[in-house]
């Protein structure tokens, strides 16, 4: 019998090529969401999902107080003097500094006269022309009362470090000093920069749409809070409610001096009308909030969105609050990404405890209502994920126990097929640092759509990294991490596409095997036409079935053909039929001592089944006496 390689595997390699890119491709986006969470210290989102609008509404109405970030109108200075004043001011009342231009040192409260002079001095050396807003930039970042100054010191180095030194928004660095002050009720920050950049000399500006966006900035300031377990938000007047204009800094320390309330001018003309326009969506998004809400069984925070929703409807204004929230809360409950995760979670969690006649449509409807609240929600990337189906076999197929469904059609592959399956599917899963179970869940149901198959992709690449104690912090950890991700998808897809689609390749693998089950029952043996063509036969047998194959059949374990042979009697044939084979020839890799065991455990098999048959046969009889009597 003879037998040779044909193009086949030449396909199959340019298919595992295709296969790559097509894996790098899926995989590259959550590899720089990865990269920018870990670069911001591991637990903040890597993209804001959301719109600005969308998360202080939900922060709002959750009694979030508000963060302050001011660039201070003419704060700029022109010249030595402007500046050395301008420190006067600033370290006359620190109760901290810090700053790339100081040492380092917590326990410091300020800088001596001869520093500060030394600093001007340094600065106005590098500067050239005459800037209409001068060399440097003033900022102020101002907390809620109830925040610790040593809190707020905090988030303003973080939050000041990313902005001027990490070069992960512009790649340059500026040096900038601040002093923390603890004079009012509120801690605040004092930040100096110098405009001109230290590295590329790229000139600091904010503007809107830049990458130093006073707005973008200020959510970032938020964010940060949170991961250091503060809840704030960076709300708009408007947002909470408020119709009228932010008063003047003349206006606030005339009302000092006189001590009198702040007047504040109302909103006029257009300005209203965009308000108030503008107010209305706003009550429509927390009313989506609080739909969440209760859909997730949380029946005191969907009243109390409600409530605020209520306020604001009726012309009220959100007043900030100074409740205490847990650190956990701030991560979870607080972050409306996290919270909307949890919300398809547990939707997801209740639509599989439904029969399994209605999860299909059911699911549907979901993710179609779903996609909707992420685009109102301004997600726009994650609402078209949700319509689109997964990509990767792995999450595209759902097994149950006799077999897989994919795309609509269904392929029976038989009960020791399906378990051939799973076991292998979890030994590849295991080897790559997953946990097996995990996969084997996820199989029964497949992923309903992109968005879920990203989630997972996720979840596994961070599941590798913490097996394999890899950093996902480090590029090359974080590559490594993904490959095995990577490379274990491909191999349960290339199980799953031979067992849902066998390719012409394959069924001239089965036919051949056909053709010597055929041979053995007429002739009692099989041989090919020689060792080597045996030993390609041999080759091609391992690729298909494993490596394992050869012995798993010397202990009487057929169930790797089930994959193409679900009928058990045909398999034993089969099995004998390789078993035959492999006495004749020893480069079919079966020892004459697994080839006795084969035999042995083969023929019981068949005496079993002989049993089972007969008894089978008799329970009709047994039944028509058990009636006669």
């Amino acid at each position: 019998m003879p037998w040779s390689r044909n193009s086949a595997a030449a396909a199959c390699g340019f298919s595992g090529i295709i296969r790559s890119a097509i894996m790098a491709s899926a995989t590259d986006p959550i590899l720089e969401e990865l990269r920018l969470r870990y670069l911001r210290g591991g637990s903040g989102s890597a993209r804001q999902r959301f719109t600005t609008r969308a998360n202080n509404l939900w922060r709002l109405a959750q009694g979030s107080n508000a963060a302050v970030l001011k660039k201070i109108h003419h704060g700029g200075t022109h010249s030595r003097k402007q500046l050395g004043n301008q420190f006067d001011y600033l370290f006359s009342k620190a109760s901290a500094i810090f700053g790339n231009m100081v040492e380092h040192d917590p326990e410091r409260r300020t800088l001596s006269r001869e520093e500060r002079k030394t600093i001007a001095g340094d600065w106005e050396d590098a500067w050239t022309g005459d800037p209409k807003n001068g060399h440097t930039t003033h900022l102020l970042l101002s907390f809620p009362a109830d925040v610790a100054p040593h809190r707020a010191l905090q988030v303003a180095e973080i939050w000041a470090a990313e902005m001027f030194q990490s070069g992960m928004h512009v790649a340059d660095e500026w040096a900038y000093i601040a002093a923390l002050h603890t004079d009012r009720s509120h801690p605040h920050v004092h930040i100096v920069i110098n405009n001109r950049g230290l590295e590329h000399d790229s000139w600091f500006y904010m503007a809107k749409g830049h990458a130093f966006d006073v707005l973008t900035m200020k959510e970032r300031m938020v964010e940060i809070a949170a991961e250091q377990g503060l809840y704030l938000d960076s709300a708009s007047r408007i947002e909470r409610g408020k119709l009228t204009y932010g008063p003047s800094r003349v206006e606030l320390e005339r009302a000092l001096r006189e001590g009198r309330e702040v007047r504040e001018v109302p909103l006029q003309g257009p300005a209203v009308r965009d308000a108030l326009a503008q107010i209305r969506e706003n009550v429509a998004t927390l009313q989506l909030f609080s739909s969440m809400a209760r859909q997730s069984r949380e029946a005191e925070l969907a009243a109390r969105i409600e409530a605020v929703a209520q306020r604001l409807a009726r012309g009220g204004i959100i007043q900030s609050t100074e409740e205490f929230m847990q650190a956990q809360d701030v991560q979870t409950r607080g972050d409306l990404g996290r919270y909307y995760d949890a919300w398809l979670d547990r939707v997801e969690t209740g639509i599989r405890q439904l029969p399994q006649s209605e999860q299909g449509e059911m699911r549907r409807e979901f993710y179609a209502a779903a996609s909707d609240v992420a685009r109102e929600l301004g997600d726009d990337r994650g609402a078209a994920l949700m319509q689109r189906p997964a990509r990767e076999a792995l999450h595209r197929s759902q097994i149950d126990d006799s077999a897989i469904t994919r795309d609509g059609t269904t392929r029976e592959i038989g009960h020791d097929g399906i378990v051939e399956i799973r076991d292998r599917i979890s030994a590849a899963a295991k080897s790559s640092g997953l946990d097996p179970a995990t996969v084997q869940n996820r199989m029964g149901q497949g992923a309903a759509n992109a968005w879920q198959e990203r989630d997972w992709t996720r979840q596994d690449i961070q599941a590798v990294a913490e097996s394999r104690g890899l950093n996902l912090a480090d590029d090359r950890d974080r590559g490594e991490a993904a490959g095995l991700v990577e490379s274990f998808y491909a191999k349960a897809a290339e199980l799953l596409d031979r067992s849902f689609e066998p390719r012409r390749e394959h069924d001239r693998l089965l036919r051949t095997l056909q053709t010597m089950a055929q041979t053995v029952k007429q002739d009692g043996q099989v041989a090919f036409q020689s060792d080597d063509h045996a030993g390609r036969f041999a080759k091609d047998l391992h690729q298909r079935y494993g490596d394992e194959l050869m012995a798993r059949l010397a202990k009487g374990d057929d169930r790797a053909l089930a994959l193409d042979i679900p009928d058990p009697a045909q398999r034993r044939d089969i099995a004998r039929a390789i078993t035959a084979a492999a006495e004749q020839h020893e480069s079919m890799g079966m020892s004459l001592k697994q080839v006795q065991e084969a035999q042995a455990r083969l023929q019981d098999l068949n005496a079993d089944e002989g049993r089972r048959e007969a008894h089978r046969s008799q329970a009709p009889d047994r039944e028509h006496r058990d009636r006669e009597r």
